[in-house]
């Protein structure tokens, strides 16, 4: 029960991601003409990517892969 909930809260959080990124391309291309949704998704991203320090963004992608590297060598 417990491991159907985490994966369905796993595949919202790739989802939501996919849309972020998916806007953002769209903002890309579109421009103004992307519409309200659109503009504001990627707004608030960039808005949110430019507040924080480039050394914590480096950090937390650096942890998350030793983590995955860490969880695959213990599978082995």
């Amino acid at each position: 029960m417990v491991e159907r909930i985490r994966r369905a809260g796993w595949m919202a959080v790739e989802a939501a991601a996919l849309l972020i990124v998916l806007c953002l391309f769209l903002s890309i291309i579109l421009g103004a003409s992307g519409g309200a949704f659109i503009t504001d998704v990627a707004r608030n991203a960039t808005q949110f990517l430019q507040a924080v320090p480039p050394g914590t963004l480096l950090g937390v992608a650096l942890l998350l892969g030793l983590y995955w590297w860490f969880r695959g060598r213990r599978t082995n």
